[in-house]
């Protein structure tokens, strides 16, 4: 069972949680890293952040977390629409999904949340009712609030589908790679890649590349057992990989840190989403967090 699954199940506790964001968010971070919050000092990578979630103007973050509202974002940002997913509609209830106009392949997959997607491969297979009851289920999770993500919480829950992204034509079926750019004030830094991804979780295995595409194992050499991860999770070259750094210097600017995470279909890059609180557990060496720490100035 994922966090994410734990987080649904108890969603009954999201007003209580809510008001107590920072405890929330420290004993979050005790059980995924072992290790006390500091939020006093912060010197880690994850402290930063977390840091910057309370302490700053996290306005702009809510706009650029929202799957939807993120897409005239990117568009202002860009400057042009050619890196966005198609996207067949936007509903606030399940109910108004008109199956039988979607193609028969297809994504659903809410705008607030982590983890909450439907993929379709066959429409013909696909159990409706029961698409209907698990996409309501979501809308009603309090994701923001149970996770100490305020910017989360602002966010207005939509259902989103959209076109489903194919990387191996000959087996559709196959998970994508993603490429996940670090980017510090404004800048570029390196990129993690996530292959072989279950459905709807975070197990998957992973890789650290510099911008030369020069992979980094030492950056979780000194990690300890960690089972959402497999290592190493070594990925061809991008054949997009320059545009992909074009795009990703582009959209993060005028924050301390973001990732910006993308696809390359056909060898040509896909907006995936922006995220400013990536998981705990990504770099779980004290003196890796302390490195990408000391690129965030607070």
């Amino acid at each position: 069972m994922t966090n994410d699954t734990i987080y649904m199940r108890l969603n009954f506790l999201a007003p209580i949680f809510a008001k107590m964001p920072k405890t929330i968010m420290a004993l979050r971070y005790r059980h995924l890293t072992k290790w006390k919050l500091n939020l006093k000092d912060p010197q880690l990578f994850n402290e930063k952040i977390i840091w910057l979630s309370f302490n700053t103007d996290t306005t702009e973050w809510t706009t650029a977390s929202d799957k939807y509202a993120v897409r005239d974002y990117v568009i202002n940002k860009w400057g042009s629409d050619d890196i966005l997913n198609e996207i067949y509609g936007v509903y606030e209830r399940a109910e108004d999904i008109d199956f039988d106009a979607l193609p028969q392949s297809f994504v659903l997959k809410t705008n607030n949340a982590c983890t909450t997607n439907i993929i379709v491969h066959d429409k013909t297979k696909l159990d409706v009712h029961g698409a209907i009851r698990q996409l309501n289920r979501w809308l009603k999770h309090r994701y923001g609030d149970m996770t100490s993500q305020p910017h989360y919480s602002r966010i207005k829950p939509l259902i989103i589908a959209e076109k489903l992204l194919v990387q191996d034509k000959n087996d559709p079926t196959k998970g994508l790679t993603d490429y996940k750019f670090n980017c510090f004030e404004g800048k570029v830094h390196s990129c993690v890649t996530m292959g072989d991804r279950t459905t709807n979780s975070h197990r998957t295995s992973k890789m650290h590349y510099d911008l030369q595409w020069n992979p980094h194992p030492e950056m979780y050499d000194e990690e300890p057992y960690n089972e959402r991860f497999s290592y190493p999770g070594y990925v061809d070259k991008p054949q997009s990989l320059d545009k992909m750094i074009e795009i990703a210097s582009v959209l993060c600017k005028g924050f301390k840190y973001v990732r910006v995470d993308l696809y390359e279909i056909e060898g040509k890059p896909v907006f995936g989403e922006l995220s400013f609180l990536p998981g705990f557990d990504y770099y779980r060496s004290l003196k890796i967090q302390r490195m990408l720490g000391d690129l965030i100035k607070l």
